[in-house]
């Protein structure tokens, strides 16, 4: 950092976004980073993940669209919405349906 308050660095990383939800699993905590994963984004395109059977828990615009992302690297995915109806937009509903 220089006298006038600027960084300079190679690479900026931003962690925005609110803390992961816990299912309360048996094992879930030994599991955890190693096959559970609170982010479809940055865990996706693993290796652990391609070709796999996944599930995504949820039922909000933020699950049904994860889901999706997931349809890229995944052999099937799973959406399980854990209340009486899906939550998301019905535009996020339509592309579930639809893929």
């Amino acid at each position: 950092m220089d006298s006038v308050g600027k960084v300079m660095c190679h690479t900026v990383i931003f962690a925005i976004g609110a803390p992961a939800k816990r299912l309360r699993l048996p094992r879930e905590d030994e599991f955890w980073s190693r096959g559970i994963s609170a982010c479809a984004i940055c865990d996706g395109a693993s290796p652990l993940f391609k070709g796999q059977v996944l599930v995504v828990v949820g039922g909000g615009d933020t699950a049904t669209e994860e889901a999706l992302y997931l349809t890229k690297y995944a052999r099937h995915v799973h959406l399980l919405v854990r209340r009486d109806q899906l939550r998301a937009s019905k535009a996020m509903q339509d592309r579930c349906v639809s893929d």
